[in-house]
């Protein structure tokens, strides 16, 4: 039997008096953990539960044992934290960065990090709404991930702004003048951009600021700047990137027209798990200006 499991059955009952109630709180069905405290009882050799049609009490023996099963899994608790700390000693830093940045600049993070924490570092490339996810559940240790986007709980550092061009196709009539391009000349092209879900407030954000320059291009999905790159030298899209160096036959590089489409990134972390110096080191990795 597995003790601690079925203590935790009989704690929660305990204090919600009713058989559902535990259960909703524990996220099962009822009749697992109606068992499981049978079988707790039935191996401490006590009842420990008046039961009744209107819900249970603890009895005597209930009343007795309650305080003694918190503590053990308090216990069990605090073990399982203490070990997790030796244990992360011995782990990477595990970073996570969006597909938007430039091999470069994901180098200079990893280093930076590196650097910092004495240790290796594990990078994940992942799209905001994943980042956002796993920092939050604890499987990374902080992210670069894009502004804006829903962060929940989690702390982050400013928002830095890199620097971008426009891709377009060279037989486009923009890519020919050698100036900078004004957005609404691309009508006729869809805009490459990461798929919606990859991070929503950051794709509805980018679409509103291309409309309201002038320019309503319907989003074709692609999930980095590679797929954006085949999209645009295929003469379906024009792209964005911060990437200096993603280059291909048929593409022409320009700067863009009026106010610059920069790409907006934050650092985030999830309490006090990583080092101030850390944040500080990849945001000095970024290499961008820092939004007031």
């Amino acid at each position: 039997m597995d003790l601690l499991r079925h203590l935790e059955f009989f704690v929660t009952i305990a204090e919600e008096e009713h058989f559902g109630r535990a259960a909703g709180r524990l996220g099962m069905a009822q009749p697992p953990i109606s068992q499981g405290l049978q079988r707790l009882e039935r191996s401490l050799g006590v009842v420990l539960l008046e039961r009744s049609s209107r819900g249970v009490r603890l009895n005597a023996a209930g009343r007795d044992l309650l305080p003694r099963a918190r503590a053990l899994l308090q216990g069990a608790e605090d073990l399982r934290r203490v070990a997790g700390t030796y244990g992360a000693a011995a782990t990477s830093l595990r970073v996570g960065t969006v597909p938007q940045l430039s091999p470069r600049v994901m180098a200079a993070v990893a280093t930076a990090c590196q650097e910092r924490a004495g240790g290796p570092v594990e990078m994940t490339t992942a799209s905001t709404s994943e980042l956002v996810d796993a920092v939050t559940a604890g499987q990374l240790d902080l992210a670069v991930v894009v502004h804006p986007a829903l962060l929940g709980a989690l702390r982050s550092g400013p928002v830095v702004r890199l620097d971008t061009a426009l891709l377009i196709p060279a037989d486009h009539p923009a890519a020919r003048t050698g100036e900078p391009v004004v957005l609404r000349s691309l009508r006729g092209l869809g805009v490459a951009a990461p798929p919606r879900p990859h991070g929503t407030a950051a794709h509805d954000l980018f679409l509103d600021t291309l409309e309201q320059r002038g320019l309503a291009a319907p989003a074709i999905p692609a999930a980095d700047d590679r797929a954006a790159l085949v999209l645009v030298a295929m003469g379906r899209a024009f792209a964005v990137t911060a990437d200096p160096d993603l280059a291909a036959p048929g593409v022409v590089r320009r700067p863009v027209a009026g106010d610059p489409l920069p790409l907006r990134l934050r650092v985030v972390w999830r309490g006090a798990d990583t080092a101030p110096a850390t944040h500080d080191a990849v945001l000095a990795a970024l290499g961008g200006g820092v939004a007031g």
